[in-house]
C-alpha cells in the first residue's frame, strides 16, 4: 500500500523483487485507499545516471513535427507507403535537420489544422515500423540524447536510410 509520505519507496512483487518506485496515491479519503502510481523499475534505471550526474533527466528528441499517415491519406497524397509519420516541420538545428530530413513546404489543411505537405515520410526507426506518434514516443523512450538511430524514410518515391544522432528535448515551461 502507498500511504501519504512514503512516495519514493520500492514497489515489490510477491517474490520480494523491486519492480517499481512508488510515486503517489490518488485518494478521496486521505488514507492508503485509492489508486497508487509507480514508475517501472526499468524506467528508473534508464534515467538514474542522468539524475545522479546532472540532477535532471535528458530526454531524446528527433526534432520533427509529424502527422500519422493512414492508407486513405497515403492514397489521396500519392505517397510511397501507406503508413508512417509525415514530417510537417523539422526543428531548425535539431537532430533531423542535422541529418538532412525535410519537412513539408506545400500549405494544406487537415480538418481545421493548417499543415505543410511534401515532407519526408518516416516509416521505421532501428528496423522497427513506426506508424503513429505513440510508437515514435516508445522508440524514443528506449534511447537517450546522443544515441544514434537509423531512420528509414521516403522522399517522394525513393526510400532512404539515414543515421540520426538524437538531440536533447527542451523542457517545456
Amino acid at each position: 500500500a502507498i500511504n501519504p509520505g512514503n512516495s519514493g519507496g520500492p514497489l515489490m512483487n510477491w517474490r520480494g523483487e523491486v519492480i517499481g518506485i512508488n510515486t503517489m496515491i490518488l485518494s478521496n479519503v486521505g488514507q492508503s485507499a485509492g489508486i497508487g502510481f509507480a514508475i517501472p523499475i526499468n524506467t528508473a534505471k534508464a534515467v538514474l545516471n542522468d539524475l545522479v550526474t546532472l540532477g535532471r533527466v535528458r530526454r531524446p528528441a528527433l526534432g520533427v513535427v509529424t502527422i500519422p499517415v493512414s492508407p486513405e491519406l497515403a492514397e489521396q497524397m500519392g505517397l510511397a507507403a501507406d503508413y508512417g509519420l509525415l514530417i510537417v516541420r523539422v526543428v531548425p538545428g535539431g537532430a533531423a535537420d542535422r541529418a538532412g530530413l525535410r519537412g513539408g513546404t506545400e500549405p494544406a489543411y487537415l480538418g481545421n489544422t493548417r499543415i505543410a505537405l511534401g515532407g519526408d515520410l518516416i516509416v521505421g526507426i532501428d528496423g522497427q515500423s513506426v506508424t503513429d506518434q505513440q510508437e515514435l514516443s516508445h522508440v524514443m523512450n528506449n534511447h537517450r540524447a546522443g544515441d544514434r538511430v537509423h531512420i528509414s524514410f521516403y522522399r517522394g518515391k525513393r526510400k532512404i536510410e539515414a543515421e540520426v544522432v538524437l538531440g536533447e528535448a527542451r523542457q517545456q515551461v
